[in-house]
């Protein structure tokens, strides 16, 4: 016979499994809902766990219970936290979503950054635009290289 949980008694499950991870940036996957939920953090912090309850019933048409689970699991995960009811994310958006995207070049390409350039290209003909904006990217990372390495040409 299957054996059915609450979303709470799943939520549970979930955290108590993520709290043997050890690095919150290892577990980067968030649902559809938990990104919204995330979003709503990352726009609005530092915020209230009160403002936060009143914004995920009105964006999200949430109870006030599934707003604390919810910031509870991913509290657990690292990404936020919630201090004497003040919210506010212990990652940025920008180093969370650059961590994802690390994690599935490295889960679906094995690490190769040109493998999924080739993959994305192969379906999606790039612009000038973004072309111009690669290369300056490219040029920036070797400039900033090099000057890590310290072995920036003299000249």
């Amino acid at each position: 016979m299957e054996e059915r949980h609450s979303i709470r008694e799943r939520y549970s499950m979930e955290e108590e499994h993520s709290k043997q991870k050890k690095n919150p940036l290892e577990d980067t996957k968030l649902g559809v809902v938990e990104s919204r939920f995330a979003d709503i953090i990352w726009r609005e912090e530092p915020l209230t766990s009160g403002e936060l309850v009143k914004l995920c019933r009105e964006e999200l048409g949430w109870k006030k219970s599934t707003t604390y689970t919810v910031l509870k699991k991913l509290c657990a995960r690292g990404i936020f936290q919630n201090q004497d009811g003040c919210v506010t994310a212990l990652i940025s958006r920008q180093d969370f979503h650059a961590a994802q995207s690390r994690k599935f070049v490295e889960d679906t390409f094995q690490g190769s950054l040109p493998a999924f350039i080739a993959a994305f290209t192969s379906q999606k003909r790039l612009s000038r635009e973004e072309i111009r904006e690669i290369r300056g990217m490219i040029d920036a990372y070797e400039t900033d290289g090099r000057k890590e390495a310290g072995t920036e040409e003299n000249g």
